[in-house]
C-alpha cells in the first residue's frame, strides 16, 4: 500500500514509474495524449517524464512519436529476480516436476493484488497467448493467486480483497468477496488451490504455496493442464500431491540458504 501523503513520497518519481507501467501494459507503442489521459495529468508532464526515461535508456519513440519500452527495462526485472537466492533451486525443482508430469510448471510471487511469474518451464501452449517471466495475472481467478493470498495474515488478506475488482473472465470466475473468502478457507484446509476454467475456458491448474518460517506464503508454484487432457478429480488426485511435494522441496532449499548453506542441495542429496 502506498502512503502518498508522506513527506518522503516523491510524486515525480511515482509518476515516472506509473508511466513505465502503462507503457509496459500497452500492447503497442502509446502516445503522450493517451498516457496523460490514463494518468489524469497534462501532456507537458508526460513529455518530461518520457524524456527523462528516454535519457536513461528505458523508453524510446517510434516514427509516430509514440513511446515503447527498450530492452534495458529487462535489466531491472532480471536483477530483481536474480536477487531471490532460491530462484535457481526453484527452477531446478520446477524442471523436475515438469519432466515428471509432462506439464507446464510455474512459480510466482504476489505484488499489489497480482501474481508475477518469476520461473516457468513450458511444455506446450494451452492459452491463446504466451505467459513469460514477468507476466502478471489477477489473484482472484488463478490457482497461484488464490493460494498466495490464502496463506497470508488476515489483515493483508482483507486489504487486498478490498482492493480487488472481481471481473468475470469466464462463467466460472469467482465474482464476490464473500465467495472468495470461502474459497480461501477451503484452500487452507486442503493445502492447495485449483483453478477450474476461472481464468480461461479450457484451462485448469493446481497450485501449492511455498511458505516461509512463519508459515506465510512467499511464492506459489503450479501445474497447468487443458480440460481435455485431465479432469478436475484427476488433477487433484494425481497432480496436487506432486505440486505440494515440490513446494516443500523449494521451502527446504530456501531454509538451507537462509542458514548459511553455500550451495543448495540438489539432485540425489537429502534435504532435511
Amino acid at each position: 500500500m502506498t502512503d502518498s501523503n508522506s513527506k518522503y513520497y516523491l510524486q515525480s518519481l511515482a509518476k515516472g514509474i506509473k508511466v513505465l507501467q502503462i507503457i509496459a501494459q500497452s500492447p503497442q507503442p502509446i502516445g503522450v495524449s493517451d498516457l496523460a489521459r490514463q494518468l489524469e495529468t497534462n501532456n507537458a508532464t508526460i513529455t518530461r517524464c518520457c524524456h527523462t526515461l528516454s535519457s536513461l535508456g528505458y523508453v524510446a519513440k517510434d516514427k509516430q512519436k509514440r513511446w515503447y519500452l527498450t530492452p534495458k527495462v529487462l535489466s531491472l526485472g532480471y536483477a530483481a529476480v536474480s536477487s531471490l537466492g532460491w530462484r535457481q533451486t526453484a527452477q531446478y525443482y520446477l524442471e523436475q516436476l515438469s519432466e515428471q508430469t509432462g506439464k507446464t510448471a510455474s512459480l510466482s510471487v504476489m505484488e499489489s493484488g497480482e501474481i508475477i511469474y518469476i520461473c516457468r518451464v513450458h511444455t506446450k501452449r494451452i492459452l491463446p497467448y504466451d505467459i513469460r517471466i514477468g507476466s502478471t495475472l489477477p489473484v482472484h481467478c488463478t490457482s497461484m493467486g488464490k493460494v498466495l493470498l490464502a496463506f497470508r495474515p488476515e489483515q493483508e488478506i482483507k486489504a487486498i480483497i478490498d482492493s480487488l475488482e472481481f471481473i468475470n473472465l469466464t462463467h466460472k470466475t469467482i465474482s464476490t468477496a464473500e465467495a472468495f473468502l470461502q474459497e480461501l478457507e477451503t484452500i487452507r484446509g486442503k493445502g492447495y488451490a485449483v483453478n477450474d476454467e476461472e481464468f480461461s475456458v479450457g484451462l485448469r491448474s493446481v497450485a501449492a504455496p511455498v511458505l516461509d518460517s512463519q508459515k506465510r506464503s512467499m511464492a506459489a508454484l503450479n501445474i497447468a493442464v487443458s480440460t481435455t487432457s485431465m479432469s478436475l478429480e484427476q488433477m487433484e488426485t494425481e497432480l496436487a500431491p506432486l505440486v505440494m511435494g515440490t513446494a516443500r522441496k523449494v521451502e527446504s532449499a530456501m531454509f538451507f540458504l537462509e542458514e548459511g548453506g553455500k550451495e543448495p542441495p540438489r539432485g540425489g542429496e537429502q534435504i532435511v
